[in-house]
Protein backbone atom coordinates (compact mmCIF):
# COMPACT_ATOMS: atom_id res chain seq x y z
CA UNK A 1 0.00 0.00 0.00
CA UNK A 2 2.84 2.39 0.80
CA UNK A 3 4.26 1.84 -2.67
CA UNK A 4 0.94 2.93 -4.20
CA UNK A 5 0.83 6.01 -1.99
CA UNK A 6 4.45 6.81 -2.86
CA UNK A 7 3.68 6.56 -6.58
CA UNK A 8 0.70 8.89 -6.19
CA UNK A 9 2.64 11.45 -4.17
CA UNK A 10 5.51 11.34 -6.68
CA UNK A 11 3.07 11.96 -9.53
CA UNK A 12 1.47 14.94 -7.79
CA UNK A 13 4.89 16.34 -6.87
CA UNK A 14 6.12 15.98 -10.46
CA UNK A 15 3.05 17.77 -11.81
CA UNK A 16 3.42 20.61 -9.32
CA UNK A 17 7.13 20.90 -10.13
CA UNK A 18 6.30 21.02 -13.86
CA UNK A 19 3.86 23.86 -13.19
CA UNK A 20 6.56 25.73 -11.31
CA UNK A 21 9.12 25.13 -14.04
CA UNK A 22 6.72 26.47 -16.69
CA UNK A 23 5.56 29.46 -14.67
CA UNK A 24 6.21 32.79 -16.42
CA UNK A 25 8.99 34.87 -14.85
CA UNK A 26 6.62 37.67 -13.90
CA UNK A 27 4.68 35.26 -11.64
CA UNK A 28 7.67 33.63 -9.99
CA UNK A 29 7.63 35.98 -7.02
CA UNK A 30 3.88 35.76 -6.54
CA UNK A 31 1.99 34.26 -3.63
CA UNK A 32 0.71 31.47 -5.89
CA UNK A 33 4.27 30.55 -6.88
CA UNK A 34 5.32 30.49 -3.23
CA UNK A 35 2.40 28.16 -2.46
CA UNK A 36 3.56 25.87 -5.28
CA UNK A 37 7.09 25.88 -3.84
CA UNK A 38 5.73 25.03 -0.40
CA UNK A 39 3.64 22.22 -1.86
CA UNK A 40 6.65 20.71 -3.66
CA UNK A 41 8.75 20.96 -0.48
CA UNK A 42 6.02 19.32 1.59
CA UNK A 43 5.48 16.57 -0.96
CA UNK A 44 9.21 15.84 -1.07
CA UNK A 45 9.24 15.67 2.74
CA UNK A 46 6.31 13.26 2.60
CA UNK A 47 8.18 11.07 0.11
CA UNK A 48 11.17 10.90 2.43
CA UNK A 49 8.93 9.89 5.33
CA UNK A 50 7.21 7.25 3.22
CA UNK A 51 10.58 5.76 2.27
CA UNK A 52 11.61 5.73 5.93
CA UNK A 53 8.35 4.03 6.86
CA UNK A 54 8.86 1.36 4.20
CA UNK A 55 12.40 0.70 5.48
CA UNK A 56 11.17 0.38 9.07
CA UNK A 57 8.38 -1.97 8.07
CA UNK A 58 10.76 -4.14 6.03
CA UNK A 59 13.18 -4.29 8.96
CA UNK A 60 10.37 -5.28 11.32
CA UNK A 61 9.25 -8.21 9.20
CA UNK A 62 12.73 -9.69 8.74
Amino acid sequence: MLSNVTTTVESVCDKEQDCMDNCPENLQGSERFERMEDAVDNLNDALEKLEEAKEHIEAAIR
